[in-house]
């Protein structure tokens, strides 16, 4: 639970959302069924700060919580202990802030800069800056929202970083390149835009309508003739896709948190290239023209163009597939994402005498 250095105990905890369940997370990466240890790739951190535990919050309490944001930032340390706290998003970090007050915490920001669209979100958009306000560091995903979350917290607010994110590349390994073409797409965050999908796919199957195409989708709108659409694939489920696929696509609405980052780095570990349709920060994570395409948001036809071309020139699309692992081997992995969240947590702690385990 604690790591010794300079002479002085820190305790971290890494925190997640009621019911991840990290000890069976643990088991069934174990059994080869998930990525990652814990989830996100933040186990990769205790490898810096030895004993950092991971424990769960469970849900927000209103009257504790107003307490915790009004005691500020600062708290009385003990002079034999420091703790340290982190957690990925800020609807963590509300509850975090309550349940496990720490000296030094840290928080990812995805969502909170969004326009609210309703009174509930508006109070807890309210909430969430002041408990970001108190965070020791918080980072994004994306570089573009660093300025913004920067703007947003306004004077005063702690430092913000750029994190670049990182997969499993071990679990979403390299794979052989299909000898039969398949188009495939995932993901139903809040940012999806499956309308401007099935737009594309309706094109490529006028031109090419023997592909086939598959989608993980939880949307209500009607695909195309022809495809598959599923609403839940597991881990290996979706490694699996990725290696059938020749191409994956990925449409987004406008956004500044790099929708769809995680599918398009997760396919280019396995070897596949990506169309994707360009938001702020996303050609930190698919280069265009190098490991697949960003083309404009709501450009359905464009999106197709894409997809066309490298069904039709399949070295190209190989080429590209190899150089879209060698990156994310390079760049993008779970565990240099975590190395990089552990010089977060030390440029903050350096004050309080902690240093990183060797």
């Amino acid at each position: 639970m604690t790591v010794q250095a300079d002479g002085r105990d820190a305790e971290m905890n890494i925190v997640f959302a009621q019911g991840r369940d990290v000890p069976s997370w643990e088991q069934r990466h174990a059994a080869g069924l998930i990525p990652d240890r814990w989830p996100y790739g933040l186990d990769g951190v205790t490898r810096h700060f030895g004993g950092a535990r991971a424990v769960e919050v469970g849900p927000l309490r209103p009257l504790p919580l107003l307490g915790a944001l009004l005691s500020g930032r600062q708290r009385q340390r003990d002079a034999r202990r420091t703790t340290i706290s982190m957690s990925w998003e800020e609807d963590v970090a509300l509850r975090m802030l309550e349940q496990y007050p720490a000296d030094i915490a840290l928080s990812g920001v995805i969502w909170a800069t969004d326009t609210p669209d309703s009174m509930a979100a508006r109070v807890k958009q309210r909430l969430s800056r002041r408990a970001l306000r108190q965070m020791s560091l918080v980072w994004t995903l994306s570089k573009p929202q660093v300025e913004i979350v920067e703007r947003w917290l306004g004077a005063g607010g702690p430092p913000v970083r750029y994190l670049r994110f990182g997969v499993d590349h071990e679990f979403f390994t390299e794979k052989p390149f299909p000898s039969t073409p398949m188009l495939f797409s995932a993901g139903g965050d809040r940012d999806r835009d499956p309308a401007t999908l099935f737009r594309a796919i309706e094109i490529v199957r006028r031109e090419r309508p023997t592909i086939e195409v598959m989608v993980q989708s939880r949307t209500q709108l009607q695909p195309p003739d022809g495809v598959t659409v599923v609403p839940y694939l597991t881990h290996q489920q979706l490694r699996e896709a990725y290696e059938r696929a020749s191409v994956v696509a990925i449409a987004t609405r406008p956004n500044v948190h790099a929708s769809g980052m995680t599918v398009s780095l997760e396919a280019m570990a396995v070897g596949r290239p990506v169309v994707i349709t360009e938001t702020p920060g996303l050609d930190d994570y698919v280069q265009d023209g190098g490991t697949g395409f960003l083309v404009p948001c709501s450009d359905g036809r464009a999106l197709a163009s894409k997809v066309l071309a490298l069904l039709e020139d399949q070295a190209e699309a190989r080429a590209m597939g190899r150089r879209a692992r060698e990156r994310v081997v390079a760049s993008f992995t779970s565990a240099q994402m975590a190395d990089e969240l552990a010089g977060f947590a030390t440029s903050v702690s350096g004050d309080a005498g902690i240093s990183r385990s060797s």
